[in-house]
């Protein structure tokens, strides 16, 4: 019981956090008139980064991206969470897979 409570206290003396919400890059964009809007992201690279998806149109969307190897519907009038690994810097095109017209950019730098 002493190491555990020890081993905190020197965790925290050295700053380190448990938690990867304070170091994750949170992004929110929304679907709207079958746009993206952002349709650019802007996240640090080598961060996790959480993507909030919100699907403002009457009809599904899927949120798709080959590079960040996600895949997600969204529900019309729904909100979906996208957890993505720390990138290398770079740029990392999505798509709404049921209307491919509506493109966007995730750029990492």
């Amino acid at each position: 019981m002493r190491f555990a409570k020890y081993t905190a206290v020197i965790f925290l003396a050295l700053g380190v956090s448990f938690g990867a919400s304070a170091q994750e890059a949170t992004l929110s964009v929304t679907i709207k008139n079958k746009h993206f809007s952002p349709s650019t992201l802007n996240a640090p690279a080598k961060k996790p980064i959480k993507i909030t998806v919100h699907n403002a149109d009457p009809v599904a969307a899927e949120f798709e991206s080959r590079t960040l190897r996600v895949e997600k519907v969204v529900p019309p009038g729904g909100t979906v969470v996208i957890n993505v690994k720390p990138l290398a810097p770079g740029n990392y095109g999505f798509f709404d897979d049921f209307n491919q017209s509506n493109q966007g950019v995730l750029i990492a730098k």
